[in-house]
């Protein structure tokens, strides 16, 4: 089938997740110095980045893909479970199915990073079962769910933190089988029984190895698991992620072979929450086509795309259709803000430095073109911010802009300078320097310093202000008024 028509289609679905949500923390910095306490390096932290994990990264996964989704979860009665519901509500998505327990902790991964090298990991968490309370609740809160609007689909996201017990994940599969709904479970542990009835289950191959006994060494060994793992759960088929090798996959009662996706991966910065991308992705893939190798190649290249990314980053319908048709047009450089902003993050914590500039770039003219050729010079990646139609309207006019946002981002994407275009919606891009704080901010001669703005946001840690002066008799303005008069 048509991937393009595959990826159009997750929009129109609606899966539910059931899993452990948790609470992930970055904290970047550089290591310069051994400390006089300790042999250990000092970490000078210089950015702290809050992420919602586990289970409710597997729905903003969904969410990003277009999908609609409904999350149930616990949480403990603490900070940081309040931070992580308010973080899932700024993704979209509805809280109402996560239940406060006081008798646990929000667990929470808070990972020290150097540069792009991942120091430490911190873990705060109790692992231990859910109470009989708790678990009444949410499988009576998952019946009503299904009572009130039907899910295409069901993602069981097993981190092993005491939420996925044997009793809730059957209760749920046969709930889903009596109404015809495909269960997707991304496990944990080493005995897979307790998903039995699943359709589809999707470990990776460390955890495919303990499940089964023995390493997997080559084809034999993994068809050998394969089936054990199709006998044990009685899934439809099984999906094992294998890092670089990519992804391999076996359907009960095929003829053929294990068949391998090899990895999409261009660049790996980071593996974490690769596995909730691929649950994700083949799921959404699965409910559109029902093709088993469609779906593993759509997973296995949103995975290879996640994994170029510090973070538990997620993907686009755009970005994944555009890389199932290897079409690395100047569109890929136009990224959403959130996507911008751990992208940058990315990048600077590799050591490149980040140039940005701003405006309507509205009748793109010789001007502009200076202007952002000029910029390019002064670092390494340059990134153009572009006011959004009705922040032009604000600041210009009812008239204005004479070509739309999307146009206009294209255009100056299309530029072999410019790395990054994301468009905002305020007057100013105050608040996405202040998200973004590059290294150098510039703007044209029609400014002083003074009057630029985020430049005390950039000098504060160590950045700068600078200023390209203008060519002559060449602006907007002037090339209204010019066609104006024609």
């Amino acid at each position: 089938m048509n991937t393009v028509l595959i990826i159009e289609r997750f929009c129109r679905l609606r899966v539910i997740v059931i899993g452990d949500i948790m609470l992930d923390r970055y904290i970047r910095g550089e290591v310069k110095r051994i400390s006089p306490e300790a042999p250990v390096p000092v970490l000078k932290v210089s950015e702290e980045r809050l992420l919602p994990g586990g289970a409710a990264n597997v729905a903003r996964n969904l969410k990003s893909l277009g999908a609609s989704v409904e999350l149930f979860g616990v949480t403990g009665e603490d900070i940081e479970g309040k931070e992580l519901l308010e973080l899932i509500k700024q993704k979209g998505i509805d809280t109402g199915n996560i239940i406060v327990d006081p008798e646990r902790p929000t667990t929470t991964k808070t990972r020290l990073i150097a540069e792009s090298q991942q120091i430490t990991r911190v873990d705060r968490e109790e692992v231990k079962p859910i109470s009989d309370r708790v678990m009444d609740k949410l499988i009576t809160a998952i019946a009503e769910s299904f009572k009130k609007d039907k899910p295409h689909g069901v993602i069981i996201s097993d981190y092993g933190k005491g939420v996925i017990r044997e009793e809730l994940s059957q209760a749920v599969i046969q709930l889903a089988r009596r109404n015809g709904v495909f269960v997707a479970v991304d496990p944990k542990g080493i005995d897979f029984s307790k998903y039995r009835g699943t359709n589809a289950i999707t470990p990776n191959q460390r955890e495919t190895e303990e499940v089964c006994g023995f390493p997997i060494k080559d084809e034999s060994d993994l068809k050998r698991a394969m089936e054990i793992l199709v006998k044990q759960t009685g899934a439809d088929g099984i999906l094992i992620t294998r890092g670089k090798q990519g992804i391999s996959f076996y359907v009960a009662g095929n003829e053929n072979k294990v068949k391998t996706i090899p990895s999409d991966a261009k660049e790996v910065f980071d593996v974490t929450g690769a596995g909730d991308t691929v649950v994700s992705a083949f799921t959404l893939a699965y409910l559109s086509s029902g093709s088993w190798e469609d779906s593993v190649r759509i997973a296995n290249t949103a995975a290879g795309i996640v994994v170029g990314r510090l973070g538990a980053a997620t993907v686009s319908p755009e970005e994944l259709i555009e890389h199932l048709n290897n079409r690395y047009t100047y569109q890929r450089k136009i990224l959403k803000r959130d996507t911008l902003l751990l992208t940058a993050s990315e990048l600077k914590s590799v050591g490149k430095k980040i140039v940005f500039t701003n405006g309507c770039f509205d009748l793109f003219h010789t001007g502009h073109l200076h202007l952002l050729e000029e910029a390019k010079k002064l670092g390494d990646v340059l990134i153009v911010a572009i006011n959004s139609d009705q922040s032009v309207k604000r600041l210009k006019g009812a008239q204005r802009p004479i070509f739309d946002e999307n146009e206009r981002a294209k255009i100056i994407a299309a530029l072999g300078f410019v790395d990054y275009v994301v468009v905002f919606e305020e007057d100013t891009p105050f608040e996405l320097i202040e998200e973004l704080k590059p290294d150098i901010i510039v703007k044209g001669g029609d400014y002083t310093v003074e009057r630029v703005v985020g430049r005390d946001i950039v000098e504060s840690h160590g950045g700068r202000v600078h200023i390209i002066p203008l060519l002559e008799g060449v602006s907007t303005s002037s090339l209204i008024e010019k066609i104006k008069n024609l």
